[in-house]
């Protein structure tokens, strides 16, 4: 498990309640950054870093940070260190037999994916997130509590929802954009923008001149 903050501790006991079903998964501990995080848990389960942690050839890891852009960050850092990653969808979510989830993402408990959506890589969806019928949703894209892509929505990749926000059937959302707690969308929304309220406004992610650009 890479990130020991609240949601990677969660994360790590989805670990634990899948390995309780699947004899071939061990939970082995957590990877963190943040040292003074670390000193402050204590304990065995955090086992590293991810700059300096020997990879083991049976190792297999999963990245628990809600932001995209600091998934992706951690993901490229460990791939081009020579690690492999694993999906954990926990015992209580719902996917379709029809459905196709690529590599390095979290299902988290009551979550759900339906029929022939597809999930691409490192993809987050955290309790009671919804994907849809046929959606597509991109790689790094995390999706908070209770929010859902309705049928057929595309969603490209490092695309964040906040809690409660919901995409409306066929549309369209463009990479690295944001949509807010509690918007509901109704209209295709631009890269890099954010979608705030309901009917959902769109305004742009980052101002020109900005110094806070995607990551």
């Amino acid at each position: 498990m890479v990130g020991a903050s609240g949601y990677g501790r969660e994360v790590f006991q989805y670990a634990k309640d899948i390995a309780r079903q699947n004899p071939d998964i061990r939970p082995k501990g957590m990877l963190d950054d943040d040292p003074s995080l670390r000193a402050s848990l204590g304990g065995e389960e955090i086992i590293g870093d991810t700059r300096t942690y020997v990879i083991q050839e049976h190792d297999r890891f999963v990245i628990s940070a809600g932001s995209p852009a600091i998934r992706y960050s951690l993901a490229e850092r460990l791939a081009s260190r020579g690690a492999k990653f694993i999906t954990l969808v926990h015992p209580n979510a719902y996917i379709s037999p029809q459905a196709r989830i690529g590599t390095g993402c979290i299902v988290s408990p009551f979550a759900s994916v339906g029929t022939n959506a597809q999930l691409e890589d490192h993809i987050l969806l955290v309790m009671y997130a919804s994907v849809a019928h046929d959606c597509i949703i991109g790689s790094y894209c995390s999706l908070s509590p209770y929010s859902a892509a309705a049928g057929g929505v595309v969603v490209g990749p490092k695309v964040f929802f906040g809690s409660c926000a919901v995409v409306t059937p066929m549309r369209r959302i463009g990479q690295e954009s944001k949509i807010a707690a509690g918007a509901v969308v109704y209209r295709d929304v631009p890269e890099q923008s954010l979608a705030t309220g309901n009917p959902a406004k769109v305004l742009p992610l980052y101002y020109p001149g900005s110094t806070d650009g995607p990551g």
